[in-house]
Protein backbone atom coordinates (compact mmCIF):
# COMPACT_ATOMS: atom_id res chain seq x y z
CA UNK A 1 0.00 0.00 0.00
CA UNK A 2 3.14 2.45 0.55
CA UNK A 3 3.76 2.23 -2.96
CA UNK A 4 0.40 2.67 -4.03
CA UNK A 5 0.44 5.91 -1.84
CA UNK A 6 3.81 7.46 -2.97
CA UNK A 7 3.01 6.73 -6.69
CA UNK A 8 1.40 10.62 -6.61
CA UNK A 9 3.34 13.15 -5.43
CA UNK A 10 0.66 16.77 -6.12
CA UNK A 11 1.48 19.61 -4.07
CA UNK A 12 -0.80 22.65 -3.57
CA UNK A 13 -4.82 21.73 -4.33
CA UNK A 14 -3.36 18.22 -5.46
CA UNK A 15 -1.65 17.74 -2.15
CA UNK A 16 -3.21 14.36 -1.09
CA UNK A 17 -5.79 14.66 1.91
CA UNK A 18 -4.71 12.46 4.58
CA UNK A 19 -7.37 13.45 6.92
CA UNK A 20 -9.90 11.80 4.67
CA UNK A 21 -10.30 7.82 3.85
CA UNK A 22 -9.04 6.16 1.00
CA UNK A 23 -12.13 4.75 -1.40
CA UNK A 24 -10.78 2.39 -3.76
CA UNK A 25 -13.74 1.55 -5.65
CA UNK A 26 -17.60 1.66 -5.11
CA UNK A 27 -20.27 -0.84 -5.88
CA UNK A 28 -20.87 -4.47 -4.75
CA UNK A 29 -18.46 -7.28 -5.64
CA UNK A 30 -20.75 -9.94 -4.54
CA UNK A 31 -22.57 -10.38 -8.15
CA UNK A 32 -21.41 -9.84 -11.69
CA UNK A 33 -22.48 -6.15 -12.87
CA UNK A 34 -23.44 -4.84 -16.00
CA UNK A 35 -20.17 -2.89 -16.42
CA UNK A 36 -17.38 -1.31 -14.15
CA UNK A 37 -16.06 2.47 -14.56
CA UNK A 38 -12.44 3.24 -13.84
CA UNK A 39 -11.52 6.61 -12.97
CA UNK A 40 -8.47 8.29 -11.22
CA UNK A 41 -9.07 9.67 -7.85
CA UNK A 42 -12.11 10.17 -5.67
CA UNK A 43 -12.15 14.07 -5.58
CA UNK A 44 -11.67 16.47 -2.97
CA UNK A 45 -12.30 15.63 0.47
CA UNK A 46 -15.05 16.95 2.99
CA UNK A 47 -14.50 16.02 6.17
CA UNK A 48 -17.76 16.09 7.46
CA UNK A 49 -18.29 12.87 5.36
CA UNK A 50 -15.23 11.68 4.54
CA UNK A 51 -12.81 12.41 7.94
CA UNK A 52 -12.31 10.28 10.51
CA UNK A 53 -14.91 11.29 12.34
CA UNK A 54 -17.75 12.34 9.63
CA UNK A 55 -20.24 10.31 8.51
CA UNK A 56 -19.37 8.08 6.19
CA UNK A 57 -16.90 6.76 9.05
CA UNK A 58 -20.33 6.55 11.22
CA UNK A 59 -21.67 4.37 8.08
CA UNK A 60 -18.81 2.22 7.79
CA UNK A 61 -18.75 1.16 11.24
CA UNK A 62 -22.70 0.23 11.34
CA UNK A 63 -22.66 -1.56 8.24
CA UNK A 64 -19.72 -3.34 9.86
CA UNK A 65 -16.74 -3.37 6.99
CA UNK A 66 -16.09 -1.12 4.06
CA UNK A 67 -17.52 -3.21 1.42
CA UNK A 68 -20.62 -3.61 3.05
CA UNK A 69 -20.50 0.32 2.89
CA UNK A 70 -19.49 0.68 -0.89
CA UNK A 71 -22.27 -1.42 -2.09
CA UNK A 72 -25.01 0.76 -0.50
CA UNK A 73 -23.57 4.18 -3.18
CA UNK A 74 -23.43 6.43 -0.56
CA UNK A 75 -22.77 9.11 -2.51
CA UNK A 76 -26.55 8.19 -4.05
CA UNK A 77 -28.54 8.72 -1.31
CA UNK A 78 -28.47 10.79 2.03
CA UNK A 79 -27.16 11.93 3.78
CA UNK A 80 -24.89 12.85 1.06
CA UNK A 81 -27.52 13.54 -1.25
CA UNK A 82 -29.50 15.91 1.16
CA UNK A 83 -26.46 17.90 1.77
CA UNK A 84 -24.61 18.26 -1.28
CA UNK A 85 -24.96 19.03 -5.15
CA UNK A 86 -25.88 16.03 -7.45
CA UNK A 87 -22.98 13.56 -8.28
CA UNK A 88 -22.45 14.23 -11.40
CA UNK A 89 -19.25 11.42 -11.91
CA UNK A 90 -21.58 8.58 -10.73
CA UNK A 91 -25.09 9.55 -12.45
CA UNK A 92 -23.19 10.41 -15.53
CA UNK A 93 -21.42 6.70 -15.55
CA UNK A 94 -25.06 5.65 -14.55
CA UNK A 95 -26.38 7.48 -18.02
CA UNK A 96 -23.57 5.97 -19.99
CA UNK A 97 -24.21 2.41 -19.09
CA UNK A 98 -27.80 2.68 -19.55
CA UNK A 99 -27.76 4.17 -23.40
CA UNK A 100 -24.74 1.44 -23.68
CA UNK A 101 -27.38 -1.55 -22.91
CA UNK A 102 -30.55 0.30 -24.06
CA UNK A 103 -32.02 -0.73 -20.97
CA UNK A 104 -33.53 2.64 -19.12
CA UNK A 105 -34.18 1.22 -15.79
CA UNK A 106 -30.75 0.01 -14.37
CA UNK A 107 -29.85 0.76 -10.99
CA UNK A 108 -26.65 2.23 -9.53
CA UNK A 109 -26.49 -1.86 -8.57
CA UNK A 110 -25.87 -2.69 -12.56
CA UNK A 111 -22.13 -1.12 -12.02
CA UNK A 112 -18.87 -1.19 -10.00
CA UNK A 113 -16.76 1.90 -9.95
CA UNK A 114 -12.71 1.72 -9.34
CA UNK A 115 -9.95 4.41 -8.36
CA UNK A 116 -6.47 4.69 -9.92
CA UNK A 117 -5.69 6.27 -6.75
CA UNK A 118 -8.02 5.88 -3.53
CA UNK A 119 -6.91 9.25 -1.99
CA UNK A 120 -8.69 12.02 -1.93
CA UNK A 121 -6.98 14.99 -3.75
CA UNK A 122 -8.83 18.58 -5.04
CA UNK A 123 -7.22 18.67 -8.45
CA UNK A 124 -4.67 16.23 -10.24
CA UNK A 125 -1.55 18.33 -10.22
CA UNK A 126 0.99 15.55 -10.76
CA UNK A 127 1.40 12.50 -12.51
CA UNK A 128 -0.60 9.25 -11.42
CA UNK A 129 1.73 6.42 -12.14
CA UNK A 130 0.96 3.41 -9.71
CA UNK A 131 3.00 0.24 -10.02
CA UNK A 132 2.08 -2.12 -12.25
CA UNK A 133 1.43 -4.89 -9.66
CA UNK A 134 -0.61 -3.24 -7.35
CA UNK A 135 -3.05 -2.04 -10.07
CA UNK A 136 -2.94 -5.67 -11.06
CA UNK A 137 -3.83 -6.89 -7.54
CA UNK A 138 -6.14 -4.65 -5.87
CA UNK A 139 -7.70 -3.33 -9.20
CA UNK A 140 -7.66 -5.48 -12.51
CA UNK A 141 -7.65 -8.89 -10.39
CA UNK A 142 -11.59 -8.05 -8.83
CA UNK A 143 -12.46 -6.25 -12.19
CA UNK A 144 -11.41 -10.27 -13.97
CA UNK A 145 -13.46 -12.11 -11.31
CA UNK A 146 -16.33 -9.51 -12.22
CA UNK A 147 -16.27 -10.53 -15.62
CA UNK A 148 -18.36 -7.30 -17.11
CA UNK A 149 -17.34 -4.60 -19.80
CA UNK A 150 -14.86 -2.51 -18.06
CA UNK A 151 -15.00 1.51 -19.49
CA UNK A 152 -11.83 3.40 -18.32
CA UNK A 153 -11.83 7.66 -18.35
CA UNK A 154 -8.71 9.40 -18.54
CA UNK A 155 -5.19 9.55 -19.86
CA UNK A 156 -3.13 7.67 -17.18
CA UNK A 157 -5.24 4.51 -18.15
CA UNK A 158 -4.08 4.33 -21.97
CA UNK A 159 -0.57 2.98 -21.08
CA UNK A 160 -1.01 1.24 -17.79
CA UNK A 161 -3.41 -1.04 -19.46
CA UNK A 162 -1.60 -1.49 -22.75
CA UNK A 163 1.77 -1.59 -21.42
CA UNK A 164 1.58 -2.03 -17.32
CA UNK A 165 -0.77 -5.38 -17.54
CA UNK A 166 0.02 -6.38 -21.12
CA UNK A 167 -3.52 -6.50 -22.24
CA UNK A 168 -4.05 -7.18 -26.29
CA UNK A 169 -4.98 -3.93 -28.48
CA UNK A 170 -8.38 -4.77 -30.35
CA UNK A 171 -9.10 -1.49 -31.35
CA UNK A 172 -7.60 1.93 -31.57
CA UNK A 173 -10.08 4.82 -33.12
CA UNK A 174 -9.78 8.37 -33.09
CA UNK A 175 -6.87 10.84 -33.42
CA UNK A 176 -4.45 9.62 -35.55
CA UNK A 177 -5.71 6.04 -35.48
CA UNK A 178 -9.02 4.87 -37.29
CA UNK A 179 -10.93 7.34 -38.28
CA UNK A 180 -14.90 6.93 -36.36
CA UNK A 181 -17.52 9.21 -35.72
CA UNK A 182 -17.01 11.50 -32.94
CA UNK A 183 -18.20 15.30 -32.09
CA UNK A 184 -14.27 15.68 -29.82
CA UNK A 185 -11.51 15.70 -32.71
CA UNK A 186 -9.42 15.17 -29.93
CA UNK A 187 -11.06 11.84 -28.76
CA UNK A 188 -8.95 8.88 -28.56
CA UNK A 189 -10.59 5.04 -27.95
CA UNK A 190 -8.79 2.16 -26.98
CA UNK A 191 -10.14 -0.80 -27.16
CA UNK A 192 -8.18 -4.08 -25.27
CA UNK A 193 -8.88 -7.46 -23.60
CA UNK A 194 -6.74 -9.81 -21.22
CA UNK A 195 -5.99 -13.43 -21.53
CA UNK A 196 -9.50 -14.80 -20.42
CA UNK A 197 -10.67 -11.20 -19.23
CA UNK A 198 -13.36 -8.66 -20.24
CA UNK A 199 -13.32 -5.93 -22.67
CA UNK A 200 -12.25 -2.99 -21.93
CA UNK A 201 -12.51 0.60 -23.60
CA UNK A 202 -10.47 3.51 -22.60
CA UNK A 203 -11.37 7.29 -23.59
CA UNK A 204 -9.96 10.43 -23.65
CA UNK A 205 -10.21 13.94 -25.09
CA UNK A 206 -8.30 17.02 -24.53
CA UNK A 207 -10.25 18.85 -21.33
CA UNK A 208 -11.67 15.47 -20.13
CA UNK A 209 -13.56 16.41 -17.38
CA UNK A 210 -14.08 12.76 -16.42
CA UNK A 211 -10.85 11.95 -15.44
CA UNK A 212 -11.53 12.42 -11.89
CA UNK A 213 -14.42 10.90 -10.49
CA UNK A 214 -15.54 14.58 -8.60
CA UNK A 215 -17.70 12.58 -6.19
CA UNK A 216 -17.91 15.56 -3.79
CA UNK A 217 -17.83 18.73 -7.00
CA UNK A 218 -18.00 21.48 -4.82
CA UNK A 219 -20.55 24.37 -5.03
CA UNK A 220 -23.01 23.91 -8.19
Amino acid sequence: MRSWFESYRGRGRGAVNLAALPEPYLGTLDHRPVGVFLGLHPGEADLDFQGRSGLFADEIRRHGTYSAWAATWPYLGDPWVARKPTNRYLISRLKFLRTWTGQSTLTADAMVAFELYPWHIAKMTAPMQPDPEVVREFIWQPIRELGAPVFAFGKPWFDLLEDGLDLQVVDRLGAGERRYRTKAPTRRVLVLRGEDGPVVIVEWHVGCRPAASLRNPGPP
